[in-house]
């Protein structure tokens, strides 16, 4: 486990022994989503330790959108991060792991009638509002409950961010917040303030995912904070919170991606922007999402075929796929691949790993391993994040199971989904 006070060590995964992996997918079956439970922790008390700098304020706040189960919720609030729901259903397993509102901060582009009502009924700490509609209904359904919601505005600074196009959220074309340039984000403060039920905190703003370049952050910033001297200069209003996202870079092949490297881009660009003595210094809030919970999961697979194709590649097809983890489909995931077992074996060549569904459905493409077979398990690095919460019931796979293993010990935290339920959805 990370020590509170460490600044320089880097978080390796902690992964389980061969036969505590193999004895799991005897037990669970496969595939199996397993989450180490002090590889997670450490990150999150990294990140916790690398945001704590004299003289500031800062939060680090869990995106329940990379994994969230109850169990995972919990954890998140014992190592005191606040916990970032963008869904009703995210917002109730917060609430049903006994996480405070109090400690959630609700996102989405368009929330229900329900979301809302929850996020103001139940105390959220802060409402992050996106469309100048939401600000109206929001107001209104403050007043109809006698309360006064705190809220967040988000704004797009237009910046396209180095990753892949399909997670760029700061873009020109981004669906996500209030533009910057036209004049809209400086209108949704103005009728935020505006409304009695409504309390305005700050900016939120989210620029993309597995970023590698750290001076995208750093042109946030500087954009947050004029744009603050804005919000003060026409508005005489305070920022007191300004939230920078997250999508810091995973195995992006460079040593600089690091939470303290982070936390010294994004506090450097906030004492120069705020040098002038203009404005107070925000309480800073970061969601460093797939980077504290990616590492600390293992996908386990069973392989079921191994064929040669007309190419000549040599291929595996295993029990889960794209159901299960998408992202290689949606934006070329690339990871690390060993068969349970025989990790220091000499590989005999390079396999390419397929999934069973009905698609080209290509998890892992030539991967160097030791003469694998039909019915070993292959461990699959890194999928903490955006798996489990993005699997489907595609050709009518049920979901996996989750495990958390804490030096050996495992607990199931999701149940592997009956095939009953998927099927019990039908109306005849």
């Amino acid at each position: 486990m990370v020590p509170h006070n460490s600044e320089h060590v880097v978080v390796a995964p902690v992964r389980a022994g061969a036969s505590v992996l193999l004895g799991l997918s005897v037990t669970y079956g496969t595939p199996l989503l397993v989450i180490d439970e002090l590889t997670l922790r450490g990150a999150m008390r990294r990140f916790s330790t690398a945001f704590a700098r004299e003289g500031w304020t800062a939060s680090v706040t869990y995106a329940g959108k990379a994994l969230l189960v109850r169990a995972i919720a919990r954890i998140a609030s014992e190592e005191g991060l606040a916990l970032d729901v963008c869904s009703l259903g995210e917002f109730e397993t917060a609430l049903r792991a006994g996480v405070p509102a109090a400690d959630c901060i609700v996102h989405g582009c368009w929330k229900t009638a329900a979301e809302l009502d929850a996020a103001i009924l139940n105390g959220a700490r802060h409402v992050v509002v996106d469309h100048r509609a939401e600000i109206d209904e929001l107001g209104a359904r403050a007043k109809a409950a006698g309360t006064t919601a705190d809220v967040l505005v988000r704004v797009n600074p237009g910046i396209a961010a180095h990753t892949h196009e399909l997670i760029r959220t700061g873009a020109p074309d981004s669906k996500f917040g209030f533009v910057l340039s036209d004049g809209q984000a400086l209108a949704a403060v103005m009728a935020v303030l505006a409304h009695p039920n409504l309390r305005f905190a700050g900016l939120h703003c989210h620029i993309g995912s597995q970023i590698s370049d750290l001076t995208s952050y750093e042109t946030e910033v500087d954009e947050l904070l004029s744009f603050a001297r804005d919000v003060r200069r026409h508005c005489g209003a305070q920022c007191e919170v300004i939230d920078v996202g997250g999508g810091l870079g995973l195995g992006a092949g460079t040593a600089e991606l690091t939470p303290e490297n982070w936390s010294d881009a994004i506090f450097s660009a906030f004492e120069r922007g705020l040098a002038d003595g203009e404005l107070a210094r925000p309480h800073i809030y970061v969601e460093p999402g797939r980077a504290l919970v990616a590492q600390a999961g293992t996908t386990l697979y069973t392989i079921g075929v191994r064929k040669r194709l007309p190419d000549g590649c040599e291929a595996l097809i295993v029990d889960g796929g794209m159901s299960d983890n998408p992202r290689p489909a949606l934006y070329a995931a690339r990871y690390d691949v060993s068969i349970v077992g025989r990790e220091h074996e000499a590989p005999d060549g390079e396999y390419t790993i397929f999934g069973r569904h009905c698609e080209t459905d290509r998890l892992v493409a030539r991967v160097p391993l030791p003469a694998p077979q039909a019915g070993d398990v292959l461990a699959v690095a890194d999928t903490g994040a955006y798996t489990y919460s993005m699997a489907s019931n595609y050709n009518r796979f049920p979901r996996p199971a989750v495990v958390l293993v804490n030096e050996g010990r495992a607990r199931l935290i999701a149940q592997r989904e009956p095939l009953e339920h998927v099927l019990d959805l039908d109306v005849d």
